[in-house]
């Protein structure tokens, strides 16, 4: 069984690769902000910068792409709204992230975040989310903080309450 998800209309394409790009860049302004380079290590910010500088980078190549092939195009696609309102979760997760980082910290930020992509999004049973969240922030401690010295925000909220 090899079905195919319905191709969506040009115009649609084209408006939701400027968005994404749009939020990109509001994700590289934002991780500009933490910092990308601190005291010989990486800062709170390289990852997420490197990550929104990926996401701009495809968004324009896709807008580029369909702009160009726009005319070769069928006048009207069927809208596939289960995917439009996966991609909206995806997007409001990503925003989330981005805004909460600073505040609730990287385990707190992240184990939200993974943990809302796999339940919401990605219908993945909570023994697998649960895995899967540990597992990433398990993994991304040790990765960034143990291997590379990275500095990753523990969070204003926690600051305030433990001192």
């Amino acid at each position: 069984m090899n079905e195919q998800a319905p191709a969506a209309a040009p115009r649609a394409r084209l408006v939701a690769h400027a968005v994404l790009a749009g939020i990109g860049l509001v994700a590289l302004a934002i991780s500009l902000r933490l910092g990308l380079w601190r005291q010989s290590s990486p800062g709170e910010g390289l990852f997420p910068f490197l990550t929104a500088l990926a996401m701009v980078t495809f968004s324009v190549a896709g807008l580029v792409r369909d702009w160009l092939r726009r005319e070769a195009a069928p006048a009207r696609a069927a809208v596939d709204r289960a995917g439009l309102i996966r991609v909206g979760a995806y997007l409001g997760a990503l925003v989330f992230y981005a805004v909460s980082l600073e505040f609730l910290g990287f385990i707190v930020a992240t184990a939200l975040t993974i943990t809302f992509i796999l339940r919401a999004a990605e219908r993945y049973p909570w023994a697998a989310t649960l895995a899967l969240t540990a597992g990433t922030v398990i993994g991304c401690q040790v990765l960034f903080v143990l291997w590379l010295g990275a500095m990753l925000p523990t969070g204003t909220l926690w600051a305030d309450v433990f001192q």
